[in-house]
Order: C-alpha cells, then structure tokens, then sequence
C-alpha cells in the first residue's frame, strides 16, 4: 500500500525519512540500521496518527485523554471507589497529576471523593451517576473503533504485534539515555 504524504511538511517524529528517503540518510551516516529506521519511522508516524484521531474522537466528546482513562478506570473500580494513590499506580502518573485531574472530573460531577469505609482518615474516588453515564457512553464506541482499527490482524497477528511492541518498549530505558 503507498505511503501517504505527510500533511505539513514540518519536521515532526512522524514525518522520519522512510522508504527512499532513507537513501540519502544512509549515505550520509553509513552506519545507521536502515531496516531499523524504517520500522522506527512506521512505528512513529503510525503512532503520531493514532494519537491524533484518539484525541479528536474523544474532543467531540468533551473528554481529554487523561480523563477518559481516569474516568475508566473508576469504572472499573465500582461503587466502592479506589484510593487516589492506587489511581496515580494504575494510570502511571505521579500522585500530584492524579490529584489535579480529580479536582477537574470532581467540578464537572463526574466523580467524588468521600471518606474510606476501613480507614476513615483516608479518602476513596468513585464516579457519580453523572461520570458513569459519560464513560458508559464514550468507552463502547472507542472499544469498537479500536477493534476496527486492528481488525486487519488475526488474532495470532495481534499477539505477535504485541509482543514486538513490548519488546521495543522494554528498550525505552537505554533509549533514554541517549
């Protein structure tokens, strides 16, 4: 399948020489892994438009991504709500982000903070009826945009697809470093 050309022709992680553009890259840094640089550049630029149409989607939606999935995960946690540290674990964010996204979904009415039934001196999050009917009716329709979107891949494909995906991101670490 050809490759679109990128929209804007500013330099962005998602527009990274591919293909015949990789030509001139190798001739410049004789040392660079080719067959690596084309899969880094499908990874980002495929990457890059995911996150671009997730963000759109749920924009409509008057939801950012953060709060969708605080919101999600509240969901998952039921009535008796989840302690905002257990939160900032499961979204692997830092507790201060976790704190300052509550007080927003906690003005909007979609979640409330009250006093933990075993430990009175702590505090639990749980969604109102108002925060259940968003995500109730926000997470079906990216649950079935996700599945069109990997609909392509059977499901040996996705298990491979993953594990590869895991593999690289196991290497993030020693990225960083660089």
């Amino acid at each position: 399948m050809p490759r679109r050309e990128p929209e804007n022709k500013v330099f962005l992680l998602k527009n990274m020489p591919r293909g015949r553009g990789l030509s001139a890259l190798a001739e410049a840094y004789p040392q660079a892994d080719l067959p690596a640089m084309e899969a880094y550049g499908a990874m980002m630029e495929t990457a890059s438009e995911i996150l671009c149409a997730v963000n759109r989607a749920l924009h409509r939606e008057g939801i950012s991504q953060a709060r969708f999935r605080l919101l999600l995960v509240l969901r998952r946690s039921g009535q008796e709500g989840i302690h905002p540290m257990d939160l900032a674990e499961i979204l692997g964010v830092e507790r201060a982000t976790v704190t300052g996204l509550l007080k927003g979904v906690e003005r909007a009415g979609l979640a409330l903070r009250r006093p933990c039934r075993e430990d009175r001196r702590a505090v639990v999050v749980a969604l109102t009826a108002k925060g259940r009917r968003l995500i109730d009716s926000v997470a079906p329709g990216r649950l079935a945009r996700i599945s069109a979107l990997m609909g392509g891949l059977s499901a040996p494909e996705k298990k491979e697809f993953t594990r590869l995906l895991d593999a690289v991101r196991e290497r993030i670490p020693e990225f960083r470093k660089i």
